[in-house]
């Protein structure tokens, strides 16, 4: 990772970005796929680096000097028993982390997984939704593991009313760019999300958590 680094910051040199240490931003925060943001007039080079990962995501977006819009999304959940609204919110794009709060009802007591999943069309109910968002093609895992989906956000627990208050941040999760959520599904789903951990034939794949009771498309705010 190193060498890459270096063959990059020489790049920046040959091509006119302006070093110095306003210029160039390397930061350690997480152990997930690096991404790697590069702007494609003189500006920032930024870079949030995976000690433990081989995945380098590489984008090239135009420079701007002015403080990052947040960005907002909103879900409406249906399709099945569970009902509620989720606002998601990126403060920081394209690499600050989501923030996911809402109230799900009409769920049985207990853990249900929750999940964002691949597609965005639920013409025929949540199971047009697809599988997990998994661009990284890994397996399925905890939110907190570099083994995971994209798309895995644990569990929520619904209390005994069958009310599941959500309040969920997450590093990989994005509103922007290549691999932005908008446009594809959350689901809410009958069961527990073993978390990859339960030696089920399925765990590595969904987490073991069962049919889907609640489902909605991710859209702009």
């Amino acid at each position: 990772m190193r060498s890459i680094l270096a063959i990059l910051m020489m790049v920046a040199v040959a091509t006119g970005v302006p070093q110095g240490g306003e210029q160039v931003v390397v930061t350690n925060s997480h152990s997930f796929p690096s991404l790697l943001y590069i702007n494609s007039a003189p500006g920032l080079t930024r870079h949030t680096n995976s000690n433990s990962s081989s995945v380098i995501e590489l984008i090239l977006y135009p420079a701007n000097p002015s403080p990052p819009i947040p960005r907002r999304a909103v879900v409406v959940l249906g399709g099945g028993e569970a009902t509620g609204t989720l606002i998601l919110t990126q403060k920081v794009p394209p690499t600050g982390e989501v923030h996911i709060e809402g109230v799900i009802s009409n769920l049985t007591p207990g853990l249900h997984g929750f999940h964002i999943h691949e597609k965005g069309s639920l013409e025929n109910g949540c199971i047009s939704a697809g599988g997990h968002y998994n661009p990284y093609m890994r397996n399925h895992g905890s939110p907190k593991h570099i083994e995971r989906h994209v798309g895995d956000l644990g569990n929520i627990l619904a209390d005994e009313n069958g009310v599941a208050e959500v309040n969920i941040t997450d590093p990989l999760v994005t509103l922007v760019g290549p691999r932005s959520v908008i446009g594809r599904a959350i689901v809410v789903h009958a069961g527990e999300d073993d978390l990859g951990a339960g030696g089920h034939p399925s765990s590595l794949t969904t987490g073991n958590a069962g049919g889907r009771v609640g489902c909605g498309v991710i859209g702009v705010a």
